[in-house]
């Protein structure tokens, strides 16, 4: 059978659902994370802000799972196979923003489903902190076929450690040591790579213990929850659970409410130290010592399974284990991207629902409006999952839509999520800003979960017997819709807990997913569902039943299309009935989804009893068949296709360890491509049509057979070929791109065809590459420490290249030398990524780390025809921390025969925007990231810190403080221009990592800004300080020449005052220094005094310009003096 799937998986991250809170939060707000709180209030408060950890701006290094590591730099990888690995090659992906890098010896268990995909996610594992400076040991999840065979297997394997058994999945969490991780993967595996690796005996499946992420006063009323206390309904005797961040335990409004906390993070305790957890246990509780929950009477159990805004998938699922038997409800304010199939979290919701009868209430996400951003884990067929409305019950704007993966209705309910005021935990963090004593302010599917729960609280009090599928059947028949919502988006409606537990009529199913009728629609066979109404009441209701449906342009359904029989029925007391409805697409209509609502009405009681309901009427499809044939002549079993249409809109994968597999596409234009591995040589071979037109069924033969060679040689006989690479990237009408890129340690190992015409006008361009990288080898058999390196890439626009063959000669190249300054007290081991991209932009890629000496130099030379290069400096200290790295964001071109000089880390240290735009304006939207280690080469910088701050300010008022340390922010602000003022500062110790230099550096910027047109860069400067030094940073000089550099692209504005002082004992005492001015924005400062030898000099500035705008800088130890 075919395996296929509608997208890879983008995020590993389980979200804390709040809005505006980092990417690896919990269901908090992030930027490109799964996150359950939003806004739709245009005013700037702190919850609007999104913020992340500056992660495109550092280079990251990942060791996978097989011991292969790769060095991550936005859309760049690095690719150093591990030890005893050196001959493996690797497919690189990019899909949705995300690169993934696969070896040749996993490709088939990931495509075979036996290793899940995530685990080569290397910007996902990245976001999730498994990095390696963020963790040493790669948590997984290992799933038993047979669970004693899988054990022995797993005791067996080396590098393994077990850290919790996982009952509701048959498996157990895993640690794998990164420093192992190669022996663990020949452990888990079993065969070999000619004949195809499999899974190690009793082993289903190796998956990644992926992270999830977290993110009262008119929200109660809102949903009924009063009306409920009248009725005498409060929660009292209900448990209900919360697996969250924690709970703080002092806190008024949680007094007496929690009855058991447990811990299953390796945090210390169960407080909470985020904020999350507390805000939703008292929307769910609260006892009312400010605000009353929606449940006041229930009791509490706190699970704290996210140690920080990250929650692992095996601390998840034990807390759900552990909390199922003892709970009524369960709320988890938390989720990730969904992803094809059923994940383990998915699993556990419904296998602990069936044997327990507790209902898990799971927030849908802040994916916002786009179709299928609905979660997991709230994906799960039993789990209720919550979409977001405001106070006013209009759709939140961050609230994640359905429908999930196969068509079924999620989210399914909705509840206030917008600016919801609950307690704040004492040890929040600081973005949980007091909006009065004791308690914040929150946005999001998380802050919608909790009210959800408590109104499930409040019926499970009124029905003890009720078990999970009452309640989620009673919550759902009494919710009220908002008007012009889609179902996709709301599910049944609003909670409306005041009807629900005055309504004694149920619905089973609680849904109607009717699928998807394939074009042409003459040929339609009416599709019909029956509806079981149960009456728990003591009366009998009859009910007046329509199918209320509006087509895809908001129209009603036309006359025909449902059908509801019978249309009025009673339903006796302690009874049921049945109603079957029919949709017949054959009715004349257009295309797309009709959605709506089987709607029971009695209107003598105010019963209204809501089963929503949708159906597609596809636009024609087709089947398209892709058989894959390797090298040898045989059908494929190490493959990789996809089948992407050129507005990005339809994407399919396919696989089938026969070789070939079948999937259904709409009519279009697609681009098909395939990675294919020959066993019996090794060999992996390239395919590309860039365009297929399907209008009817169809076959396409992808055959590495046609494949060409690929051949790149240098003229220096010295320089060792350390990888070869071939690779594509398109750019889709959407304005998105993927692509793919295999690798050899031989070009001999590397082919490519062209399949097909090339790439048409208006149809997304294509490029593709050849990559070479070369260096000396040492005695030890590494490349460390070559006084060289060659780093070619040729492009291609259209098609790949064919028949490609090369003899360069050193004439064709730019030789750059490369010379490192250094900011430490003692010598430090330093690594170099160059990575070349096409002037169109796009990924790269390049060899793995070449380690040398800092100080130092050595020579890169680069192809220089058609590239932009950009260099990554990474420096490590002699024990392996890492110390500081920069990064050229300058994309510099170089010519042929040409010789340059860059140095790199030349004093004095501070803020740099190089030749990017780091402080902007688009619209009403302002985001920042000031890279605060530059140097005086103009390269952006950032480093290792022990403490940091970063504020923002409009007038005197603080929108949004925050403590990491190179963060990327972005929120909104107000059209009317106003003062802002920005502050950033960081320290480190001088004995971290041997940092003496560049100790403790600040800067604040002062700009007016109003509204604009499109995006802007804010008006700002940064001072360069250039005194003469050394590589060491050393230097005699009695004068410093200094410039004000503005932000690319800002308005300049003449500079009204200046002044830089001048200290030698670290700051403790400043000396005002006479400035000479020598040129525009530039002057010199003679140092007033003498300083010591041995000692440092530190600087301050500041300078006022005509805008209004004002810039302050401040270095500790900005240089050594000889």
């Amino acid at each position: 059978m075919s395996r296929m799937s509608r997208r890879l998986s983008g995020a590993l991250v389980t979200a804390l659902l709040v809005q505006g809170v980092a990417v690896v939060t919990p269901a908090t707000g992030a930027t490109g994370g799964m996150s359950a709180t939003g806004t739709t209030d245009p005013t700037a408060t702190a919850s609007d802000w999104t913020h992340g950890t500056g992660q495109g701006a550092a280079t990251h290094r990942v060791t996978l799972v097989t011991g292969d590591r790769v060095d991550l730099s936005g859309a760049a990888v690095a690719i150093q196979p591990g030890a005893g690995r050196e001959a493996m090659g690797f497919q690189q992906f990019e899909r949705d923003g995300h690169q993934y890098v696969v070896p040749n010896d996993a490709l088939r268990l990931v495509t075979g489903g036996q290793v899940d995909e995530r685990l080569f996610d290397v910007t996902g594992l990245v976001a999730a902190g498994y990095d390696d400076a963020g963790t040493a040991v790669l948590p997984t999840i290992v799933t038993y076929a047979d669970a004693t065979l899988g054990s022995r297997s797993l005791r067996a394997t080396a590098g393994a450690r077990v850290t919790r058994t996982l009952q509701a999945v048959d498996g157990a969490a895993v640690a794998v040591e990164k420093k192992t991780a190669g022996t663990f993967w020949d452990g888990m595996t079993a065969g070999s790579p000619t004949a195809g690796l499999r899974t190690a005996s009793g082993v289903a499946k190796l998956w990644l213990d992926g992270k999830r992420q977290v993110g009262l006063d008119r929200s109660v009323p809102q949903i009924g929850a009063p009306t409920a206390w009248q009725a005498g309904y409060d929660g009292r005797g209900v448990t209900v659970a919360v697996l969250d961040t924690g709970y703080d335990a002092t806190h008024p409004d949680l007094a007496g409410r929690v009855t058991e906390a447990v811990n299953f993070t390796d945090a210390a305790d169960t407080d909470d130290n985020v904020g999350h957890g507390t805000h939703v246990a008292s929307t769910v509780a609260g006892g009312g010592a400010k605000y009353k929950g929606v449940a006041p009477g229930a009791s509490l159990i706190v699970g704290k399974v996210c140690r920080d805004r990250n929650c692992a998938d095996s601390s998840i699922l034990a807390g759900m284990e552990w909390a199922a038997p003892r709970a009524k409800v369960i709320n988890m304010s938390l989720g990730a991207e969904d992803t094809p199939g059923e994940d383990l979290l998915e699993e556990a919701v419904n296998t602990l629902t069936a044997r327990t009868g507790a209902l898990f209430v799971i927030a849908a996400g802040n994916e916002g409006s786009s179709e299928g951003t609905v979660g997991s884990p709230s994906t799960a067929d039993a789990a209720l999952s919550v979409g977001a409305v405001d106070k006013q019950d209009v759709m939140a704007s961050f609230s994640s839509r359905g429908p999930r993966e196969d068509g079924a209705i999620k989210p399914e309910i909705t509840a206030p999520g917008v600016d919801i005021v609950a307690a704040r935990a004492v040890h929040a963090t600081s973005d949980y800003l007091e909006v009065e004593p004791g308690y914040t302010a929150l946005s999001g599917t998380s802050m919608a979960t909790p009210h959800v729960a408590g109104a499930a609280a409040l019926l499970a009090g009124q029905h003890p017997d009720w078990r999970a599928a009452e309640l989620k059947a009673a919550l759902m028949a009494s919710a009220t819709p908002t008007p012009g919502a889609d179902v996709d988006a709301q599910g049944a409606g609003r909670v409306d807990v005041a009807r629900a537990v005055h309504q004694s009529v149920l619905a089973t199913p609680t849904s109607l997913p009717l699928g998807t009728q394939e074009a042409p629609a003459d040929d339609d066979v009416p599709v019909v569902r029956s509806v079981t109404y149960r009456n728990d009441g003591t009366e009998p209701r009859t009910l007046d039943f329509a199918a209320r449906v509006t087509g895809p342009d908001g129209s009603p359904s036309p006359a025909g299309m449902f059908t509801v029989t019978p249309e009025r029925a009673t339903v006796p007391a302690g009874g049921t009935t049945t109603v079957t409805v029919t949709a017949d697409t054959r009715v004349e209509s257009g295309t797309g989804v009709f959605e709506g609502a089987l709607v029971g009405v009695d209107t003598t009681t105010d019963t209204s009893v809501r089963v929503p309901l949708t159906i597609t009427k596809a636009t024609p499809t087709h089947k398209l068949t892709v058989k894959v044939i390797d090298r040898a002549g045989n059908p494929a079993a190490d493959y990789w296709t996809d089948i992407m249409s050129l507005d990005g809109k339809v994407y399919r994968f396919v696989y089938d360890p026969s070789g070939s597999g079948t999937v259904s596409v709409p009519e279009g234009r697609y681009t098909v491509n395939a990675s294919v591995i020959t066993p019996s040589d090794g060999s992996s071979t390239l395919l590309v049509r860039p365009t297929l037109t399907v209008t009817g069924d169809s076959e396409i033969v992808l055959d590495a057979r046609k494949g060409t060679p690929v051949s790149a040689t240098l003229s220096r006989k010295d320089a060792s070929l350390r990888l070869a690479a071939v690779g594509f990237r398109r750019e889709l009408t959407n304005g998105t791109g993927y692509g793919m890129r295999v690798t050899a340690d031989s070009f001999g190992k590397l082919f490519t065809a062209a399949l097909g015409d090339d790439v048409g006008p208006g149809e997304g361009a294509l490029v593709a590459d050849v990559r070479g990288f070369w260096a000396k080898k040492g005695k030890d058999g590494t490349y460390d420490d070559s006084p060289y390196e060659y780093v070619l890439v040729w492009f291609e626009r259209g098609h790949l290249q064919t028949n490609f063959r090369r003899v360069v000669r050193q004439s064709e190249l730019a030789e750059v030398k490369q010379k490192y300054y250094s900011v430490t007290g003692a010598p430090s081991r330093a690594f170099q990524h160059n990575f070349g991209f096409p002037p169109e932009g796009g990924s790269a890629l390049s060899a793995g780390a070449i380690w040398f000496d800092n100080p130092g130099h050595r020579t890169v030379y680069y192809k220089a025809a058609d590239t932009m290069w950009e260099a990554r400096y990474n420096q490590y200290a002699a024990d392996g921390t890492f110390q500081t790295q920069f990064y050229s964001n300058n994309y510099e071109t170089y010519r042929p025969g040409k010789r340059y000089t860059i140095n790199w880390q030349q004093a004095v240290p501070g803020p740099r925007f190089g030749r990017q735009t780091f402080v902007t304006r688009d619209g009403n939207r302002l985001s920042f990231n000031i890279p605060m280690a530059g140097d005086h080469a103009g390269h952006t910088g950032y480093t290792e810190c022990d403490t940091s701050r970063v504020a923002f300010y409009r007038g005197d008022q603080k929108i949004v403080e925050l403590d990491y340390p190179w963060t990327d922010a972005s929120g909104p602000v107000p059209a009317a221009e106003s003062t802002y003022r920005l502050e950033y500062s960081s320290a480190r110790s001088a004995t971290k990592g041997d940092f003496d230099l560049g100790t403790d550096i600040s800067g604040s910027w002062t700009f007016r800004s109003g509204e604009v047109s499109g995006s802007m860069p804010v008006a700002l400067s940064a001072f360069d300080f250039a005194p003469a030094v050394d590589q060491t940073n050393t230097g005699r000089t009695a004068v410093i020449p200094m410039r004000l550099v503005r932000q690319p692209g800002a308005a300049p504005s003449a500079v009204r005052t200046v002044s830089v002082d001048v200290s030698y004992d670290d700051g403790a005492s400043w000396r005002k220094a006479r400035l000479v001015k020598v040129g525009r924005d530039a002057w010199t400062v003679p140092l007033p005094g003498r300083p010591v030898t041995g000692g440092y000099v530190s600087l301050r500035a500041s300078a006022g310009f005509a805008d209004g705008g004002a810039v302050e800088y401040r270095v500790i130890r900005g240089y050594r003096v000889g």
